[in-house]
């Protein structure tokens, strides 16, 4: 295979994990939306996001999240082969590979499920930042540090942060405002490193 053949079927891939990282990232948001519209009882004052799971809208709920791991895992294996081969980065990664498998799991251990439900909705919320401060500490590019840092940080104050906050705000606040709050910023850091897939050269 000549080199010409050989770049042009890497720049295929990163496309595809681009558009990965793009529709996994665009789609469960806006389903999950929706299925808050959708569910009668759903209250931003009083739950949580996962309680969809369970609800009127629980196949939809479940599958958004389900098929928008899998996306966003091969957005970070397409990130994988692309954006070098430091350690950090590496590290940060796979952890956004693990959070990816988390958030999968969501939609197959519902609420119902107390204890794996926990474990793999915390997985997803922190993995994710975590990833992305590992890529922006092993990253030589100033404005990909820079991206990670603000979502690395960001993601983690809205769940570890925000969720204590609003124990104390005058007016009742659900745990589904935090969630959406750092989904937001996951969504945010995932669709620009997706767009930089589709550059010619390796990020």
């Amino acid at each position: 295979m000549s080199e010409k053949s050989q770049n042009n079927k890497r720049q295929t891939l990163r496309s595809l994990a681009g558009a990965c990282g793009i529709i996994g990232s665009i789609m469960p948001l806006f389903i999950v939306l929706l299925s808050t519209f959708l569910s009668s009882w759903f209250s931003w004052n009083v739950n949580a996001l996962s309680e969809l799971g369970v609800g009127q809208q629980a196949t939809l709920f479940n599958s958004a999240v389900l098929v928008g791991g899998v996306l966003n895992f091969l957005f970070a294996l397409g990130l994988h082969h692309h954006l070098g081969r430091e350690k950090l980065i590496k590290s940060g990664i796979i952890s956004i590979m693990l959070s990816s498998i988390a958030l999968a799991l969501v939609g197959i251990f519902t609420v119902d499920y107390h204890i794996p439900h926990g474990v793999a909705a915390f997985g997803y919320f922190v993995l994710a930042p975590a990833g992305f401060l590992l890529i922006g500490l092993g990253t030589k590019e100033d404005i990909i540090r820079r991206i990670s840092y603000v979502c690395g940080v960001g993601a983690l104050l809205a769940i570890l942060v925000l969720p204590v906050i609003v124990l104390f705000l005058p007016f009742e606040v659900g745990f589904a405002v935090p969630e959406l709050a750092e989904g937001l910023i996951i969504s945010a850091w995932t669709i620009y490193m997706s767009a930089r897939l589709f550059e010619r050269k390796s990020v």
